[in-house]
């Protein structure tokens, strides 16, 4: 077996985009058991818990991945001489006759209940170390007892693979983490209730959450056309592109830094009040069709080191929408409280705008007895007064909308 530089160069290339992309990784696999000529190659990795995680790959049934996932990798005698070899000698490549004897081997129960019946015998393996995250990996190589046994190029294949593998899992994992920060902090903000949209250099959407989504094709004061905020408006979409264009030339680094300015300008949608009106940023108020009240949106500058040669946000614009009814809070007051169902629907109410009577009305009671149970929820929640419960519900979590690509 002897591989181009092309060929190389392409297995690599499928490496790299397997670590950036976690469904790539088949695709890798196939084209390495392509390569090296064998039935199957897969990775194995085992967390500090001893948990194992395997990448299935061409040449494995799924449910034999699973029962090795779940059993078989406490009995791989393979994986754990190939450990023990790693350990002595630092990362470690080679055969299955290097580590053990063909006799030992055959009459193992990992080969006559796990590879056996899958029609895999030979195997050529690297042992990885240095992987984050407290993993100990592998990959190998494997093919039937009719081919011949693995020799020299094989592992000089998988002596070239084994610093990119390295790179390429921990690379992976970094990822990883970031990506589930991201998710974190999107659920976050979902949960809140606050419409959060993105906005490149040249002013388009790039991201928003799903709130923004909602009020976006309502299409009712502000909608999203060919990818562009547009209010409904002209007044207002003038003002809109003046707070964009102001942040995001604050968000590329060629506007001011100074965070807001009041002017003493009056708008229509603001009475007689301040208009905030920064170079950087602002806010406005969106008219809306009655008897929906204005939008409140806020723009805001962006910046980032982190992206390099990809389109960035370069502004946020936050919206919300004083009419939308906030998100049901009954399951975690109950958890944190015990609230009774009763009790967290006249919360609930409540804190959707409703004065007592009529939360009374829709919860078929006397207004007498929601007053006594709004006595008994202030107690049990420890707020003062009615007010303080509406701050105290305002803060805690409701549902978990999912983000949304513009």
């Amino acid at each position: 077996m002897s591989l181009s530089a092309e060929a190389v160069s392409s297995l690599l290339g499928l490496l790299y985009e397997a670590s950036a992309s976690p469904e790539q990784w088949p695709t890798f696999f196939a084209a390495l058991s392509e390569c090296a000529q064998v039935k199957a190659s897969y990775f194995v990795l085992v967390d500090a818990e001893d948990r194992c995680r395997l990448a299935l790959n061409p040449g494995f049934d799924p449910s034999w991945g699973r029962s090795y996932t779940e059993f078989f990798h406490r009995r791989d005698i393979l994986l754990h001489r190939f450990v023990a070899a790693k350990q002595a000698h630092g990362d470690w490549i080679g055969t299955s006759q290097s580590v053990i004897s063909d006799q030992e081997y055959r009459s193992s129960p990992f080969y006559n209940e796990y590879l056996r019946p899958q029609g895999l015998l030979h195997h050529c393996a690297a042992a990885l170390g240095g992987l984050d995250g407290s993993i100990q990996g592998g990959v190998g190589m494997l093919r039937d007892p009719r081919e011949q046994p693995f020799d020299k190029d094989t592992v000089t294949l998988l002596t070239m693979l084994a610093p990119h593998l390295k790179r390429a899992l921990n690379t992976q994992h970094a990822l990883s983490l970031e990506r589930n920060r991201i998710e974190e902090l999107k659920m976050g903000a979902d949960s809140l209730g606050m419409g959060i949209i993105d906005l490149d250099t040249s002013r388009r959407v790039t991201r928003m959450t799903a709130p923004a989504l909602a009020i976006l094709e309502a299409r009712n004061g502000l909608a999203l056309e060919d990818g562009f905020l547009r209010a409904a408006v002209p007044s207002e979409q003038r003002r809109l592109s003046e707070l964009v264009a102001g942040a995001l030339a604050t968000g590329s680094g060629r506007g001011t830094e100074s965070p807001v300015q009041c002017s003493t300008a009056a708008a229509p949608q603001a009475g007689n009040g301040p208009v905030w009106t920064a170079p950087s940023g602002g806010a406005m108020l969106i008219t809306r069709r009655p008897p929906s009240r204005p939008l409140r949106l806020i723009v805001t500058p962006f910046k980032s080191s982190q992206v390099f040669l990809d389109t960035r946000a370069a502004a946020m614009v936050f919206l919300s929408d004083p009419d939308a009814q906030p998100a049901s809070r009954a399951e975690i007051l109950h958890a944190l409280y015990g609230l009774t169902p009763t009790e967290c629907r006249l919360a609930d109410l409540l804190a959707q705008g409703h004065k007592l009577s009529a939360a009374a009305e829709r919860l078929h009671m006397a207004t007498g007895t929601a007053r006594f149970h709004l006595k008994v929820v202030l107690r049990k929640t420890g707020a003062g007064r009615q007010a303080e419960l509406m701050r105290l519900m305002a803060g805690l979590p409701g549902g978990w909308p999912g983000i949304v690509k513009a």
